[in-house]
């Protein structure tokens, strides 16, 4: 019976720090580590901290699992050469900086080598979330950020291959010889992996799956998944691989089948149990005493990381050519440490590859990080202008450095007069631009994106670089002469500085603007936007005018229900 009261008591434990971390506004993650921290000294009393641990071990091989069905080369291809070159040399900095920095803190080449790898991965749950909340995920820095944690968390995979030959070399528990036959073998069954995987994933996989899928069973299906998961990471962990990696390549097995959809959204409730079981687990092993000795020290190695990781991150996306704001966002959001570090460090430790001080600095620096890093993300457009305002005043040089870096030149600003002024040209206001040069009306394309800027200007198109929500840009677009401006970014924060802005040059002028949010119209509204339109209900009224035609109403008709709706929606 000690495992079910194990498992009532760490549920119960996870639930309130759970909910203590959303009261605080922290990620649930820091919660659910802290309440391990807490209530590790009941688990060791009653001997229940072995079948917790063998529970939690189920939670990361679930976790690797649902990587990888996400897992998918045609999405790598999509996200772009910002984030595939990015994310690696971000990844290789971030561990040569640990190889030159970590020994100054008397760690020897091994452990600094664990730490950089460990510490250039950053937190896909906790900055998604965010990101959503905030109605930022499809903007530019959004869609960059997503991609470039995709790469980390696929970084898992060669780090857990590798780390431990690497290490088998470095820390003499082999010879050298042995050690890089060592590594060539993981390079080998890396190699033979994805050729098993492409021939299972494309024949035997899809077929054994649809065989189960048409007997309309979803117990049967779960069941079956569940079991070649944790199937596929037995078999690697008999062959002296990861117990994760082999659930990993599981995944990566399904994600071509065509229930893949259906089985993620099967598992994860699965996987979100005993991932919080794991997270907890964790907090067994980090020691109190150890955080209040060493406070200082993680703290300031703590800060260090993450001044390190936005100072990577953000310069390599100003050198492939983004605006600052762009550079500033994606940096911020990558000075966490995520999830998967927890899983290295556990592999670390297991195998005797890092000394437990390592093993107590990752699990401390990667809880300190998610805590502070989580309120600067929130608060990033904030920071960013005030930083700027601030820098503009004390240091009026980094002015004309801002400047330069965003490619702004007021020599630019232009003489149109009556002109419409399109803030955005991606899904929305490439069609809205393509309407208005065919119907011969001028106008201007406002945007931050460089790679866009410069193919609208090899076409003749009138386009600005720059941050739409800035002032000196909405001025060198002579806003202050046009007749309307349509803003079609989704970026709801920077929307309201938008029409503040506009305002101000032009009290006038007409503003158009979209949204994803129903809440958001009345608050558009009441700052003086004239027509708010939402993405989502155009398209039910066009749904319903194809439907009422279906079943042959009449034109009139349909008129007074589209009209009915629209009257409906401007109440909301």
């Amino acid at each position: 019976m000690g495992i079910v009261y194990g498992l009532v008591l760490i549920l119960i434990a996870a639930f309130v720090g759970g909910v203590l971390a959303y009261k605080f506004r922290l990620p649930l993650l820091v919660g659910y580590l802290a309440t391990g921290v807490i209530f590790s000294w009941v688990f060791e009393q009653y001997g229940w901290a072995s079948y917790i641990e063998s529970i939690a071990a189920i939670g990361v091989a679930l976790l690797m699992f649902t990587l990888g069905i996400e897992f998918s080369l045609k999405k790598l291809k999509k996200i772009g050469e910002i984030v595939l070159i990015g994310s690696f040399v971000q990844i290789f900095l971030t561990i040569i900086c640990g190889i030159l920095v970590f020994p100054i803190f008397g760690f020897d080449f091994y452990n600094s080598l664990f730490l950089g790898a460990v510490f250039s991965l950053s937190s896909t749950a906790v900055v998604v979330k965010i990101l959503t909340d905030k109605g930022q995920l499809d903007t530019l820095s959004g869609e960059i950020t997503v991609g470039w944690l995709l790469v980390q968390d696929l970084a898992t995979l060669p780090f857990i291959f590798l780390l431990p030959s690497l290490g088998a070399i470095f820390n003499g528990s082999t010879g050298a010889l042995w050690g890089v036959l060592s590594l060539l073998r993981a390079v080998s069954v890396i190699s033979v992996s994805l050729i098993v995987i492409l021939f299972l994933g494309r024949r035997l996989i899809p077929w054994f799956l649809d065989k189960i899928a048409a007997t309309g069973v979803r117990e049967l299906l779960l069941v079956a998944v569940v079991a070649l998961c944790l199937l596929s990471a037995t078999i690697a962990s008999y062959f002296g691989f990861s117990f994760a990696l082999g659930a990993f390549v599981a995944g990566m097995l399904i994600a071509s089948t065509s229930e893949n959809f259906a089985i993620f959204s099967e598992v994860r409730p699965l996987r979100d149990i005993f991932s919080v079981i794991f997270f907890v687990s964790l907090g067994f092993l980090v020691n109190p005493v150890f955080i209040l000795e060493h406070i200082v020290f993680i703290l300031f190695l703590t800060f260090l990381v993450m001044v390190l990781k936005f100072s990577i991150s953000s310069l390599l996306v100003l050198f492939l050519g983004y605006h600052t704001k762009i550079a500033f966002r994606v940096g911020v959001s990558l000075i966490s440490v995520g999830e998967f570090a927890f899983i290295l460090a556990q592999l670390g430790m297991s195998q005797k590859l890092i000394t437990e001080t390592t093993y107590m600095t990752i699990l401390s620096v990667a809880m300190f990080s998610l805590a502070i890093s989580t309120p600067i993300l929130v608060h990033v457009d904030f920071i960013y202008r005030n930083l700027r305002k601030f820098l503009k005043e004390v240091v009026p040089v980094t002015n004309s450095i801002f400047r330069r870096f965003n490619h702004q030149d007021e020599s630019r600003r232009l003489d149109l007069e009556n002109h419409a002024v399109v803030l955005g040209h991606g899904r929305v206001g490439k069609y809205v631009s393509k309407a208005l040069f065919a119907a011969n009306i001028p106008y201007v394309v406002v945007d931050y994106n460089n790679h866009i800027v410069k193919n609208l200007r090899t076409t003749g198109i009138p386009v600005i670089y720059g941050d739409p929500s800035e002032l000196d840009v909405l001025a060198v677009a002579n806003i202050q002469q046009a007749r309307t401006v349509i803003i079609a970014i989704p970026d709801r924060m920077a929307t309201e500085m938008i029409v503040s802005n506009a305002k101000m040059l032009n009290p006038n002028i007409v503003i158009i603007c979209r949204t994803h949010q129903e809440d958001d119209q009345k608050r558009l509204k009441s700052l003086g936007v004239d027509e708010v339109v939402q993405p989502e209900f155009e398209a039910a009224i066009s749904i319903v005018e194809k439907l009422l035609l279906l079943f042959n109403t009449q034109m009139p008709k349909i008129k007074e229900k589209i009209e009915y709706l629209q009257i409906e929606h401007n109440k909301l």
